[in-house]
């Protein structure tokens, strides 16, 4: 396999999977395991029943394939048991008081602020961009999440969820004002410089 990964090697995984080769499955979970996982946290919002939800989706996937019909690509597929999975898992878990804590935004009180947006480092934009996405309603920040992060297109996204074109738009359009006002309440002297 080449450096990047196509639609059509996972059609040859895929084939090569259903044949019954462990390499191919291997394959196919280091491939997608980091969108499942980021997938399933924004819906369960935890670590651990995050990565449960990931095991279960991909042993069902993996059951089902197949069944698995080229009609979407397999990512796609993929991403929507996924998410069922996670919403399965939330409807069966009881609350917790420490759900609330855990899905609090953690802001290190020693962190000095940097002088601009464009000076910070690349991991301190991707903690000020998390932060900012773990204010949003868990739908949105999803959306921005399989749109931005996993490089879904919309007509992907509305597959995944079983949502509306319409719908994701709009989550789209508001998640990104809700991104954007975050960071100004996170970032406020840095976003003056932008």
């Amino acid at each position: 396999m080449g450096l990047f990964h196509t639609p059509s090697a996972d059609d040859q995984l895929l084939q090569q999977a259903i044949q019954g080769e462990r390499r191919a499955l291997e394959h196919l979970v280091q491939t997608h395991q980091a969108m499942a996982y980021t997938v399933a946290l924004r819906v369960v919002g935890n670590q651990q029943d995050a990565e449960e939800v990931v095991q279960d989706a991909f042993l069902k996937a993996f059951g089902a394939l197949a069944q698995f019909q080229r009609a979407a690509k397999f990512s796609t597929w993929l991403y929507r048991i996924v998410y069922n999975t996670a919403l399965t898992s939330q409807r069966n878990r009881p609350a917790t008081s420490s759900d609330f804590v855990e899905s609090l935004p953690s802001l290190g009180s020693t962190h000095q602020e940097p002088s601009g947006w464009e000076e910070l480092a690349q991991a301190d934009r991707q903690k000020y961009v998390t932060l900012a996405l773990n204010r949003l309603p868990a739908d949105d920040a999803l959306v921005l999440t399989l749109h931005y992060l996993g490089e879904k297109s919309i007509a992907e996204i509305c597959a995944i969820l079983g949502k509306k074109t319409s719908a994701v738009k709009m989550q789209l359009l508001r998640g990104r004002q809700q991104v954007a006002q975050a960071l100004r309440q996170l970032l406020p002297t840095e976003l003056r410089n932008l």
